[in-house]
C-alpha cells in the first residue's frame, strides 16, 4: 500500500499489541487523530470493527486461493486465472490429513464409487492391484497407472477433493513475493503450518528406478531456501513428469512446514513436506530475476 502508515486504535503509543495496531493510508490516518462534533469520527470502535471486516476477507481470500475450487471461483488476471489442476499429490500425507468422513457432494460420491471398487478402502487409502505388472519406464508406473481409465481421473478427482478440503480446515499463509526477507520470513513461519506459494522451483534427480524417479526441489530468495521431495508414483501424467515438475518450472506448491534451519551461506533453510503442487499456473517473475536466482 503507497504511502502505508501504522496507527495505534488507543491512540497509546507504547501498546504494540498486534490488535492495537492498524495499517492506513495517510488520510484515513489523519481522520483518525481529527475529532468532530457534527460527524461521525474515526474513532476506536470503527477502526476496530473495519480491521475485523479485512481481516475475514483477506482469511477468506487465502483459504480460497489454497484450494483448488476456491482458485476457479476466484479465478480473474492474475495467476488464478489459468487452468488449475494439481498434478502432483503426496497421496500418503493427503490420506493422513484429510478428514474423509466429513467429505461432502462430489468428494463423498467419489470416495464412494472408488472404495466400491477398491481403488481405495473407506479411508481413501489407495489400494494397490496384487496382480500389479509394472512396466519398465516410470513414466508408466505412477498410483494412476495401477487402474483404468476413467478411474484413474476419478482417484485425481478424490484427493484433489482432499487436498481442497485441507487448504480450507487449515490456517494456510501465502509466501508472497514481498515476504522473501530472511526476517520477515522467520518471523512468519512456524513448524507445522502449511505454506502456499508460486514460484520457479528447481527439480533434480536423486534416486531413479522403472518404478519412481525421487526428486529434490528447491526454491530461494534473499537469503530464504524452502526445500522438499517429491516422487514421480505421485505425479498424474506424464507431462507433469517430464515437463511441469523437472528442470526449473514455475509451479504452485502447498507445503508442509517440518523444520527451520541455517547453513553455512547463512541462508533460512526451511524444510518441507509437499502435500500438492499445481500445474498451468501463470508464471510470476521475470527472465532477469531467475537468471540472477532471485
Amino acid at each position: 500500500m503507497k504511502g502505508c502508515q501504522i496507527h495505534h486504535i488507543d491512540q497509546d503509543h507504547s501498546n504494540n499489541s498486534e490488535e492495537n495496531l492498524i495499517a492506513l493510508c495517510p488520510a484515513h490516518h489523519d481522520e483518525a487523530h481529527t475529532l468532530r462534533t457534527m460527524s461521525n469520527n474515526l474513532d476506536s470502535h470503527a477502526l476496530r470493527a473495519a480491521k475485523k471486516a479485512w481481516t475475514e476477507e483477506v482469511r477468506s481470500a487465502r483459504a480460497k486461493a489454497a484450494t483448488l475450487a476456491g482458485q476457479i471461483a476466484t479465478a480473474s488476471d492474475d495467476w488464478t486465472s489459468a487452468g488449475m489442476a494439481w498434478g502432483y499429490i503426496n497421496h500418503k500425507r493427503v490420506a493422513q490429513m484429510a478428514q474423509v468422513a466429513s467429505l461432502s457432494g462430489s468428494g463423498a460420491t467419489l470416495l464412494e464409487y472408488c472404495s466400491l471398487h477398491r481403488i481405495t478402502d473407506q479411508d481413501g487409502i489407495i489400494l494397490k492391484p496384487k496382480d500389479l505388472e509394472l512396466s519398465d519406464n516410470y513414466f508408466r508406473n505412477s498410483v494412476y497407472d495401477w487402474f483404468d481409465y476413467g478411474d484413474d481421473q476419478r482417484l485425481h478427482a478424490l484427493y484433489s477433493e482432499m487436498v481442497d478440503q485441507i487448504g480450507r480446515g487449515s490456517r494456510v499463509l501465502h509466501l508472497e513475493q514481498d515476504s522473501w526477507t530472511k526476517a520477515r520470513v522467520r518471523d512468519l513461519v512456524r513448524p507445522g503450518l502449511l505454506l502456499f506459494l508460486n514460484k520457479g522451483v528447481y527439480f533434480s534427480s536423486v534416486h531413479k528406478t522403472k518404478e519412481n524417479d525421487h526428486r529434490r526441489c528447491t526454491t530461494f530468495k534473499n537469503k530464504v531456501r524452502i526445500e522438499f521431495f517429491v516422487d514421480t508414483i505421485d505425479m498424474f501424467g506424464t507431462t507433469s513428469m517430464s515437463v511441469s515438475y523437472h528442470g526449473h518450472q514455475t509451479c504452485a506448491s502447498l507445503l508442509l512446514v517440518k523444520s527451520l534451519s541455517a547453513n553455512e551461506k547463512g541462508e533460512l533453510v526451511i524444510s518441507c513436506t509437499p502435500l500438492a503442487l499445481g500445474v498451468g499456473f501463470q508464471a510470476v517473475e521475470t527472465s532477469k530475476s531467475i537468471q540472477n536466482g532471485e
